[in-house]
């Protein structure tokens, strides 16, 4: 006959309460991944530069060097996030689409490399570059760049020209820009985005003093 004595008893329990433990834990786990491995993977967007239009590449003078200086942007926009205006004053947020890099970040560099293929070469200066003596800085005050609740893209805002060791703008220009994607998907919105700038950089180019 097999006698258990108590503190065998104890241990015996003991170590089925561990291995019911495990076994939670284990279950526990096993559902978070499978609830990772159904959720859709996040997709990154960015924008891109546009070719110039016929128009802006025979008006595009500068008399002197420029440099898209800054970007401001409001807070909506300034997320990591792709928002959009929905109905009711209500934002439309999704967690899995996207910017690959800060809004204004990529809006300042598009920008430039727009410019760079509508102004004549020197007259452009890198945003990290060294600053030339003569330099016009460009500041870009944007009040709304997404889709609105008709679909339509929409970029507004301001542009102001500063020259070099001066505290007030040269010259102020409002602007706003209106098109239609060619569907809703996100990818189309953003390569409406990048349109819109195109059009923003031609309007910049051929508005710069010539002398």
């Amino acid at each position: 006959m097999n006698h258990t004595s108590p503190s065998g008893v104890q241990c015996w329990g003991a170590k089925r309460g561990l291995r019911a433990r495990c076994l939670a834990l284990c279950g526990l786990a096993t559902l978070l991944l499978a609830g990772c491995a159904s959720s859709p993977p996040s997709k990154f967007y960015t924008l891109t530069s546009t070719p110039a239009s016929a128009a802006a590449s025979s008006a595009a003078t500068a008399a002197l060097p420029i440099r898209v200086a800054s970007v401001h942007i409001p807070p909506m926009l300034d997320r990591q996030e792709i928002a959009r205006p929905s109905a009711g004053n209500q934002l439309e947020i999704n967690g899995q689409e996207r910017w690959d890099a800060p809004l204004d970040e990529m809006i300042q560099q598009v920008l430039t490399r727009d410019l760079l293929t509508r102004l004549p070469a020197g007259k452009v200066i890198l945003p990290s570059a060294p600053a030339p003596a003569n330099l016009q800085s460009i500041a870009l005050n944007v009040l709304q760049f997404q889709s609105d609740v008709s679909g339509s893209v929409v970029l507004e805002g301001s542009w102001s020209l500063v020259p070099s060791h001066a505290t007030s703008p040269i010259l102020i220009r409002d602007f706003r820009y209106t098109a239609a994607a060619s569907s809703h998907s996100t990818a189309d919105e953003v390569s409406t985005m990048s349109a819109l700038l195109g059009q923003l950089a031609d309007e910049i180019a051929s508005s710069l003093p010539a002398h």
